[in-house]
């Protein structure tokens, strides 16, 4: 496989995963809401986050992710991070949403890696992080399915 396909799948491996963790966001810092209602508020944060990416586009080089990479970043931080903890699930799925609330920042850290990296050229550190998201996206991917957050799950 010629380099060029290697670093266009890396990247698209790299960056179809992000929306996963979008799953992670909700709002309101007062009283634990319903469990409907915090898988509610996920599948709107994720269809928000998808809406932004699909309008950005995906990055399929590492000049690609150079210039959208920032964009992508800034999406999920607004649409997702920035909400993560504000949302207070009941005690019965506590537990998993302190959980995506810590894979959350964790992919927040990947995908801002992510930007550096392609910045920097640095393919192995792309290929490393690449693995890493992959993992994160794996484990965000089974709690939402399991707390019913059909959009966040069938986004991978």
């Amino acid at each position: 496989m010629n380099q060029g396909v290697q670093k266009k799948e890396v990247l698209l491996g790299s960056l179809l995963g992000i929306l996963v963790a979008a799953l992670t966001a909700g709002c309101g810092d007062g009283e634990a809401v319903s469990k409907e209602q915090y898988v509610s508020e996920l599948n709107a944060m994720c269809e928000d986050f998808s809406a932004k990416e699909k309008d950005i586009g995906d990055p399929h080089t590492l000049t690609d992710l150079v210039e959208k990479g920032p964009r992508i970043l800034d999406a999920f931080e607004k649409t997702i991070v920035d909400k993560v903890g504000k949302l207070k699930a009941p005690g019965e799925i506590a537990d998993r949403a302190d959980r995506l609330v810590d894979l959350t920042d964790q992919q927040r850290n990947v995908i801002a890696g992510l930007v550096d990296a392609a910045k920097a050229n640095d393919v192995a550190k792309v290929r490393e992080l690449d693995s890493k998201n992959k993992a994160l996206n794996k484990e965000t991917t089974s709690i939402t399915r399991e707390l019913g957050a059909k959009v966040c799950a069938d986004e991978n």
